[in-house]
């Protein structure tokens, strides 16, 4: 599965790295967003401005799995 991770990625920047990874890739894959809820937020915001389907596994909240 393909994997994006976001550590070390500013706020300002998530918007186009998620936008370009979400475009160049297909489902399913994970994006690593750690436990910063509003990076989670910036990242679920596009997500579900594509209107991909997703969700967060109970092990690891720190990650989103997108399925399609």
């Amino acid at each position: 599965m393909k994997e994006l991770d976001l550590h070390g990625v500013s706020h300002y920047d998530v918007r186009d790295v998620v936008e370009n990874f979400i475009l160049m890739n297909d489902a399913p894959f994970r994006i690593i967003t750690g436990l910063s809820e509003r990076m989670r937020n910036l990242t679920q915001n596009i997500l579900d401005k594509h209107k991909l389907q997703y969700y967060t596994p109970a092990h690891n909240a720190g990650e989103i799995i997108v399925i399609d």
